[in-house]
Protein backbone atom coordinates (compact mmCIF):
# COMPACT_ATOMS: atom_id res chain seq x y z
CA UNK A 1 0.00 0.00 0.00
CA UNK A 2 1.54 3.38 -0.88
CA UNK A 3 1.06 6.21 1.25
CA UNK A 4 1.43 9.93 1.16
CA UNK A 5 2.48 12.99 2.78
CA UNK A 6 0.06 16.33 2.59
CA UNK A 7 0.10 19.71 4.21
CA UNK A 8 -2.56 21.66 4.45
CA UNK A 9 -2.72 25.60 5.42
CA UNK A 10 -6.28 26.71 6.82
CA UNK A 11 -6.41 30.25 5.62
CA UNK A 12 -8.47 32.68 7.89
CA UNK A 13 -10.35 35.88 7.20
CA UNK A 14 -8.17 39.00 6.21
CA UNK A 15 -5.75 40.08 3.30
CA UNK A 16 -4.79 36.52 2.39
CA UNK A 17 -8.34 35.40 1.70
CA UNK A 18 -7.67 37.24 -1.30
CA UNK A 19 -5.26 35.23 -2.47
CA UNK A 20 -7.01 32.04 -2.06
CA UNK A 21 -9.60 33.82 -4.24
CA UNK A 22 -7.38 34.63 -6.51
CA UNK A 23 -6.21 31.32 -6.51
CA UNK A 24 -9.56 29.23 -6.65
CA UNK A 25 -10.19 31.70 -9.79
CA UNK A 26 -7.46 31.63 -11.81
CA UNK A 27 -5.81 28.30 -10.92
CA UNK A 28 -5.43 27.22 -14.75
CA UNK A 29 -3.45 30.55 -15.47
CA UNK A 30 -0.14 29.48 -13.61
CA UNK A 31 2.91 29.33 -15.61
CA UNK A 32 5.36 25.96 -15.71
CA UNK A 33 7.76 27.69 -13.00
CA UNK A 34 5.65 30.21 -11.67
CA UNK A 35 2.69 32.58 -10.75
CA UNK A 36 1.26 33.86 -14.40
CA UNK A 37 0.16 37.55 -13.84
CA UNK A 38 -4.05 37.76 -14.61
CA UNK A 39 -6.09 40.32 -14.96
CA UNK A 40 -9.61 39.30 -14.57
CA UNK A 41 -11.62 41.26 -11.95
CA UNK A 42 -11.70 40.54 -8.50
CA UNK A 43 -14.37 40.07 -5.80
CA UNK A 44 -14.45 43.59 -4.77
CA UNK A 45 -14.09 45.04 -8.05
CA UNK A 46 -17.48 42.98 -9.60
CA UNK A 47 -19.35 43.86 -6.02
CA UNK A 48 -18.90 47.49 -5.96
CA UNK A 49 -17.03 48.33 -9.02
CA UNK A 50 -15.44 51.32 -10.24
CA UNK A 51 -16.84 53.93 -12.68
CA UNK A 52 -15.54 53.88 -16.26
CA UNK A 53 -15.40 57.60 -16.54
CA UNK A 54 -18.85 58.06 -18.18
CA UNK A 55 -17.74 56.07 -21.40
CA UNK A 56 -20.81 53.73 -20.51
CA UNK A 57 -23.92 53.91 -18.96
CA UNK A 58 -25.13 51.84 -15.86
CA UNK A 59 -26.63 49.25 -17.37
CA UNK A 60 -24.26 48.79 -20.40
CA UNK A 61 -21.32 48.64 -18.21
CA UNK A 62 -22.51 46.63 -15.79
CA UNK A 63 -23.44 44.04 -19.12
CA UNK A 64 -19.98 44.09 -19.33
CA UNK A 65 -19.10 42.76 -15.78
CA UNK A 66 -17.80 39.24 -15.73
CA UNK A 67 -19.53 36.67 -13.96
CA UNK A 68 -16.99 34.81 -11.51
CA UNK A 69 -17.48 31.15 -9.80
CA UNK A 70 -16.02 30.61 -6.58
CA UNK A 71 -15.54 26.59 -6.34
CA UNK A 72 -16.98 25.09 -3.10
CA UNK A 73 -14.87 21.94 -4.04
CA UNK A 74 -11.50 20.84 -4.23
CA UNK A 75 -9.54 22.31 -7.35
CA UNK A 76 -5.77 20.95 -8.58
CA UNK A 77 -2.73 23.26 -10.14
CA UNK A 78 0.63 22.89 -10.93
CA UNK A 79 3.40 25.40 -9.47
CA UNK A 80 6.85 25.43 -9.14
CA UNK A 81 7.08 21.81 -10.22
CA UNK A 82 4.37 20.87 -7.44
CA UNK A 83 0.81 19.89 -7.16
CA UNK A 84 -1.20 21.85 -4.89
CA UNK A 85 -5.21 21.82 -3.84
CA UNK A 86 -7.21 24.74 -2.67
CA UNK A 87 -10.58 24.24 -1.52
CA UNK A 88 -13.01 26.65 -0.74
CA UNK A 89 -16.30 25.61 1.52
CA UNK A 90 -19.09 27.87 3.00
CA UNK A 91 -19.41 28.47 6.77
CA UNK A 92 -22.61 27.65 7.81
CA UNK A 93 -22.92 28.99 11.49
CA UNK A 94 -26.71 28.62 12.61
CA UNK A 95 -26.21 31.36 15.41
CA UNK A 96 -24.22 33.85 13.37
CA UNK A 97 -26.26 34.85 10.06
CA UNK A 98 -23.31 36.96 8.53
CA UNK A 99 -20.36 34.64 9.23
CA UNK A 100 -22.11 32.20 7.48
CA UNK A 101 -22.43 33.82 4.27
CA UNK A 102 -18.46 33.55 3.82
CA UNK A 103 -16.48 30.88 1.97
CA UNK A 104 -13.38 29.87 3.82
CA UNK A 105 -10.29 28.01 1.94
CA UNK A 106 -7.43 25.86 3.08
CA UNK A 107 -4.24 25.02 0.45
CA UNK A 108 -2.44 21.55 -0.07
CA UNK A 109 0.70 20.72 -0.95
CA UNK A 110 2.22 17.20 -1.16
CA UNK A 111 5.06 16.91 0.74
CA UNK A 112 6.22 17.56 4.78
CA UNK A 113 6.84 21.48 4.42
CA UNK A 114 4.73 24.53 4.23
CA UNK A 115 7.28 26.13 2.86
CA UNK A 116 5.50 25.76 -1.07
CA UNK A 117 2.26 27.23 0.25
CA UNK A 118 3.98 29.99 2.11
CA UNK A 119 5.97 30.71 -1.51
CA UNK A 120 2.63 30.63 -3.46
CA UNK A 121 0.64 32.54 -1.13
CA UNK A 122 3.57 35.30 -0.57
CA UNK A 123 3.72 35.33 -4.43
CA UNK A 124 -0.12 35.58 -5.38
CA UNK A 125 -0.72 37.99 -2.43
CA UNK A 126 2.33 40.26 -4.33
CA UNK A 127 0.26 39.89 -7.58
CA UNK A 128 -2.85 41.15 -5.84
CA UNK A 129 -1.39 43.58 -4.31
CA UNK A 130 0.23 44.95 -7.45
CA UNK A 131 -3.03 44.20 -9.18
CA UNK A 132 -4.69 47.17 -6.09
CA UNK A 133 -1.79 49.14 -6.48
CA UNK A 134 -3.67 51.98 -7.82
CA UNK A 135 -6.66 51.51 -5.82
CA UNK A 136 -8.00 52.43 -2.39
CA UNK A 137 -9.68 50.03 -0.21
CA UNK A 138 -11.85 51.16 1.74
CA UNK A 139 -13.56 49.30 4.82
CA UNK A 140 -16.27 49.40 6.94
CA UNK A 141 -17.34 47.81 10.10
CA UNK A 142 -19.98 44.38 10.36
CA UNK A 143 -21.67 44.99 13.29
CA UNK A 144 -23.82 41.37 12.22
CA UNK A 145 -20.69 39.49 13.33
CA UNK A 146 -19.80 39.14 16.71
CA UNK A 147 -17.81 40.58 17.88
CA UNK A 148 -17.81 42.52 15.06
CA UNK A 149 -15.15 43.02 12.19
CA UNK A 150 -14.24 44.98 9.52
CA UNK A 151 -15.27 44.56 5.97
CA UNK A 152 -14.00 45.56 2.58
CA UNK A 153 -16.58 47.73 0.93
CA UNK A 154 -15.43 48.89 -2.11
CA UNK A 155 -11.53 49.09 -4.31
CA UNK A 156 -11.87 52.70 -5.33
CA UNK A 157 -9.83 54.88 -7.92
CA UNK A 158 -6.65 56.58 -6.48
CA UNK A 159 -7.34 60.09 -6.01
CA UNK A 160 -4.53 62.41 -7.62
CA UNK A 161 -3.54 65.44 -5.37
CA UNK A 162 -3.88 67.59 -8.01
CA UNK A 163 -7.56 67.38 -8.03
CA UNK A 164 -8.05 68.93 -4.71
CA UNK A 165 -8.58 72.28 -4.58
CA UNK A 166 -6.50 73.34 -1.20
CA UNK A 167 -3.95 75.38 -0.23
CA UNK A 168 -0.07 74.36 -1.04
CA UNK A 169 1.00 74.85 2.10
CA UNK A 170 -1.59 72.94 3.95
CA UNK A 171 -1.05 69.95 1.87
CA UNK A 172 2.76 70.53 1.77
CA UNK A 173 3.12 70.75 5.45
CA UNK A 174 0.41 67.73 6.08
CA UNK A 175 2.39 65.21 3.78
CA UNK A 176 5.65 66.13 5.59
CA UNK A 177 4.07 65.40 9.02
CA UNK A 178 2.31 61.96 7.70
CA UNK A 179 5.12 61.15 5.81
CA UNK A 180 7.81 61.06 8.72
CA UNK A 181 5.12 59.84 11.29
CA UNK A 182 5.09 56.86 8.62
CA UNK A 183 8.65 56.40 8.17
CA UNK A 184 10.65 53.20 9.06
CA UNK A 185 12.56 54.60 12.26
CA UNK A 186 9.65 56.65 13.40
CA UNK A 187 7.98 53.60 15.70
CA UNK A 188 11.10 53.33 17.17
CA UNK A 189 11.89 56.73 18.06
CA UNK A 190 8.29 56.55 19.90
CA UNK A 191 8.78 54.14 21.96
CA UNK A 192 12.27 55.12 22.84
CA UNK A 193 10.77 58.27 24.20
CA UNK A 194 8.41 55.71 25.80
CA UNK A 195 5.53 57.35 23.77
CA UNK A 196 2.58 55.09 21.80
CA UNK A 197 3.27 55.11 18.29
CA UNK A 198 -0.08 56.69 17.53
CA UNK A 199 -0.89 60.07 15.51
CA UNK A 200 -4.21 61.75 15.68
CA UNK A 201 -5.25 64.39 13.00
CA UNK A 202 -8.29 66.66 13.19
CA UNK A 203 -9.91 67.81 9.98
CA UNK A 204 -12.20 70.83 10.74
CA UNK A 205 -14.34 73.30 8.62
CA UNK A 206 -18.12 74.23 7.33
CA UNK A 207 -19.49 71.61 4.90
CA UNK A 208 -18.17 70.82 1.57
CA UNK A 209 -14.60 71.92 2.17
CA UNK A 210 -13.23 68.63 1.09
CA UNK A 211 -12.23 66.98 4.56
CA UNK A 212 -13.40 63.34 3.44
CA UNK A 213 -11.93 64.28 0.14
CA UNK A 214 -8.83 65.11 1.88
CA UNK A 215 -8.40 61.89 3.13
CA UNK A 216 -8.87 60.05 -0.08
CA UNK A 217 -6.18 61.56 -1.31
CA UNK A 218 -4.20 60.86 1.11
CA UNK A 219 -4.74 57.44 1.60
CA UNK A 220 -3.99 57.63 -2.35
CA UNK A 221 -0.68 59.05 -1.98
CA UNK A 222 0.58 56.91 1.04
CA UNK A 223 -1.49 53.93 -0.11
CA UNK A 224 -3.21 53.12 2.91
CA UNK A 225 -6.56 51.43 3.49
CA UNK A 226 -9.39 53.64 4.69
CA UNK A 227 -11.16 52.13 7.73
CA UNK A 228 -14.39 54.17 7.80
CA UNK A 229 -16.49 54.23 11.50
CA UNK A 230 -19.33 56.41 11.96
CA UNK A 231 -19.81 56.96 16.09
CA UNK A 232 -23.62 57.50 15.46
CA UNK A 233 -23.96 53.91 14.26
CA UNK A 234 -26.82 52.68 16.84
CA UNK A 235 -25.46 49.61 17.45
CA UNK A 236 -22.25 50.75 18.26
CA UNK A 237 -21.17 50.34 21.84
CA UNK A 238 -17.81 51.59 23.97
CA UNK A 239 -16.94 47.16 23.81
CA UNK A 240 -18.06 46.56 20.04
CA UNK A 241 -15.54 50.37 19.45
CA UNK A 242 -12.77 48.56 21.16
CA UNK A 243 -13.22 45.30 19.37
CA UNK A 244 -13.03 47.41 16.38
CA UNK A 245 -9.90 49.49 16.88
CA UNK A 246 -7.54 46.41 18.02
CA UNK A 247 -8.27 44.88 14.89
CA UNK A 248 -7.01 47.35 13.09
CA UNK A 249 -3.71 46.71 10.89
CA UNK A 250 -0.54 48.78 11.59
CA UNK A 251 -1.08 50.46 8.83
CA UNK A 252 -3.89 51.80 7.37
CA UNK A 253 -6.10 55.35 8.29
CA UNK A 254 -8.80 55.12 10.87
CA UNK A 255 -11.39 57.77 9.47
CA UNK A 256 -14.56 59.06 11.75
CA UNK A 257 -16.05 61.82 10.36
CA UNK A 258 -18.73 64.37 12.01
CA UNK A 259 -17.42 63.29 15.63
CA UNK A 260 -19.43 66.45 16.65
CA UNK A 261 -22.91 64.68 15.58
CA UNK A 262 -21.63 61.28 17.46
CA UNK A 263 -23.56 62.84 20.77
CA UNK A 264 -20.53 61.33 22.90
CA UNK A 265 -21.61 61.56 26.50
CA UNK A 266 -19.50 61.81 29.67
CA UNK A 267 -21.41 58.75 31.30
CA UNK A 268 -23.23 55.89 30.05
CA UNK A 269 -27.13 56.77 30.09
CA UNK A 270 -28.41 52.82 30.98
CA UNK A 271 -28.69 51.89 27.11
CA UNK A 272 -27.32 49.19 26.15
CA UNK A 273 -26.22 51.25 22.79
CA UNK A 274 -24.19 54.04 22.32
CA UNK A 275 -20.32 55.28 22.88
CA UNK A 276 -19.38 57.55 25.66
CA UNK A 277 -16.57 59.67 25.77
CA UNK A 278 -14.61 57.70 28.21
CA UNK A 279 -15.30 54.90 25.43
CA UNK A 280 -13.65 56.33 22.74
CA UNK A 281 -10.31 56.93 24.55
CA UNK A 282 -10.24 54.28 25.64
CA UNK A 283 -10.63 52.90 22.37
CA UNK A 284 -8.33 55.00 20.73
CA UNK A 285 -5.95 56.22 23.40
CA UNK A 286 -6.25 53.72 26.20
CA UNK A 287 -3.98 50.89 26.91
CA UNK A 288 -5.39 48.13 24.39
CA UNK A 289 -5.51 51.04 21.79
CA UNK A 290 -3.51 50.00 18.29
CA UNK A 291 -0.33 51.88 17.00
CA UNK A 292 0.92 52.14 13.75
CA UNK A 293 -2.31 53.33 11.78
CA UNK A 294 -3.19 57.00 11.46
CA UNK A 295 -6.70 58.22 13.29
CA UNK A 296 -8.28 61.23 11.12
CA UNK A 297 -11.39 62.84 12.88
CA UNK A 298 -13.36 65.22 11.01
CA UNK A 299 -15.80 67.57 12.47
CA UNK A 300 -17.84 70.82 10.85
CA UNK A 301 -17.73 72.48 14.64
CA UNK A 302 -14.67 72.10 16.56
CA UNK A 303 -15.88 74.12 19.56
CA UNK A 304 -18.53 71.86 19.92
CA UNK A 305 -15.95 69.13 20.91
CA UNK A 306 -15.60 67.81 24.57
CA UNK A 307 -12.41 69.41 25.40
CA UNK A 308 -10.90 65.59 26.33
CA UNK A 309 -11.21 64.54 22.53
CA UNK A 310 -8.58 67.46 21.93
CA UNK A 311 -6.28 66.75 24.30
CA UNK A 312 -2.62 66.85 23.07
CA UNK A 313 -1.35 63.49 22.34
CA UNK A 314 -4.81 62.43 21.20
CA UNK A 315 -4.76 65.24 18.59
CA UNK A 316 -1.79 65.91 17.41
CA UNK A 317 -1.93 68.11 13.79
CA UNK A 318 -5.03 69.98 13.06
CA UNK A 319 -5.85 71.33 9.64
CA UNK A 320 -8.76 74.21 9.06
CA UNK A 321 -10.27 73.95 5.92
CA UNK A 322 -12.60 77.03 4.82
CA UNK A 323 -14.97 78.11 1.99
CA UNK A 324 -13.15 78.57 -1.36
CA UNK A 325 -10.40 80.98 -1.40
CA UNK A 326 -9.34 82.78 -4.77
CA UNK A 327 -6.58 80.43 -5.51
CA UNK A 328 -9.43 77.63 -4.97
CA UNK A 329 -11.33 78.75 -7.15
CA UNK A 330 -8.96 79.38 -10.19
CA UNK A 331 -7.71 75.57 -9.34
CA UNK A 332 -10.91 74.55 -9.25
CA UNK A 333 -11.49 75.97 -12.38
CA UNK A 334 -8.58 74.50 -14.13
CA UNK A 335 -8.86 71.24 -13.22
CA UNK A 336 -12.41 71.00 -14.42
CA UNK A 337 -11.64 71.97 -17.98
CA UNK A 338 -7.47 71.26 -17.93
CA UNK A 339 -8.08 68.49 -21.35
CA UNK A 340 -10.02 70.12 -23.07
CA UNK A 341 -9.55 73.67 -23.03
CA UNK A 342 -8.49 75.23 -26.16
CA UNK A 343 -8.38 79.14 -24.24
CA UNK A 344 -5.63 80.44 -22.36
CA UNK A 345 -6.84 78.40 -19.09
CA UNK A 346 -4.97 80.15 -16.55
CA UNK A 347 -6.50 83.98 -17.82
CA UNK A 348 -10.24 82.04 -18.06
CA UNK A 349 -9.76 81.05 -14.59
CA UNK A 350 -8.38 84.22 -13.22
CA UNK A 351 -11.89 85.51 -14.68
CA UNK A 352 -14.09 83.26 -13.36
CA UNK A 353 -12.39 83.36 -9.78
CA UNK A 354 -12.76 87.15 -10.09
CA UNK A 355 -16.56 86.83 -10.26
CA UNK A 356 -17.07 85.00 -7.24
CA UNK A 357 -17.14 86.11 -3.59
CA UNK A 358 -14.03 84.52 -1.79
CA UNK A 359 -14.90 82.38 1.13
CA UNK A 360 -18.64 82.65 0.33
CA UNK A 361 -19.09 79.29 -0.85
CA UNK A 362 -17.35 75.98 -0.21
CA UNK A 363 -15.41 73.73 -2.97
CA UNK A 364 -18.31 71.42 -3.24
CA UNK A 365 -20.56 74.30 -4.27
CA UNK A 366 -18.39 75.58 -7.04
CA UNK A 367 -17.90 71.72 -7.63
CA UNK A 368 -21.05 71.31 -8.33
CA UNK A 369 -21.59 74.58 -10.76
CA UNK A 370 -18.84 73.59 -12.82
CA UNK A 371 -20.89 70.02 -13.00
CA UNK A 372 -24.04 71.54 -14.67
CA UNK A 373 -24.54 70.16 -18.17
CA UNK A 374 -24.82 73.61 -19.65
CA UNK A 375 -21.13 74.70 -18.54
CA UNK A 376 -19.92 71.00 -18.04
CA UNK A 377 -17.69 71.03 -21.73
CA UNK A 378 -17.82 74.63 -22.02
CA UNK A 379 -15.19 76.97 -19.49
CA UNK A 380 -16.87 79.95 -21.78
CA UNK A 381 -20.25 79.35 -20.91
CA UNK A 382 -19.35 78.99 -17.09
CA UNK A 383 -17.99 82.60 -17.01
CA UNK A 384 -20.77 83.80 -18.66
CA UNK A 385 -23.34 82.38 -16.60
CA UNK A 386 -21.29 82.86 -12.94
CA UNK A 387 -22.51 85.96 -11.76
CA UNK A 388 -26.13 85.06 -12.42
CA UNK A 389 -25.68 81.84 -10.10
CA UNK A 390 -24.01 84.09 -7.16
CA UNK A 391 -26.83 86.72 -7.21
CA UNK A 392 -28.96 83.57 -6.94
CA UNK A 393 -27.26 82.75 -3.92
CA UNK A 394 -26.68 86.34 -2.11
CA UNK A 395 -26.06 84.05 1.18
CA UNK A 396 -24.25 80.68 1.25
CA UNK A 397 -26.16 77.40 0.75
CA UNK A 398 -27.15 75.36 3.27
CA UNK A 399 -25.90 72.12 2.91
Amino acid sequence: MCGYLMVTVEISPGDLVRAAEYLSIEKASWGRDNIAMLSRTSRNELEIGDEKSGEYTTFSWRSMQKIVFYPLSSSWFWADGKLFRIQGRRVTDYYNAARSNRIEYSLSCFGNSAEPIKKVLQTTMNNVLRHERDKTGVWYPRYQSTPPEWTKLALRASRPMETLAIDSKIMKDLLADIDKYLKSDSMKYYHKQGIPYRRGYLLHGPPGTGKTSLVHVLASVFRLPIFCLSLCAMVLTDESLVSLTTSLPRRGILLIEDIDSAGLVRTSSGSEHGVTVSGYLNATDGFSAPEGHILVITTNNRDSLDPAILRPGRVDYEVHLTNASRSQIEQLFRSNYRSDSNGDLDSMAREFAGRVPEFQFSPAQIQQYLLRLEVRDSPETAIVEISAWVSEHPEPLGL
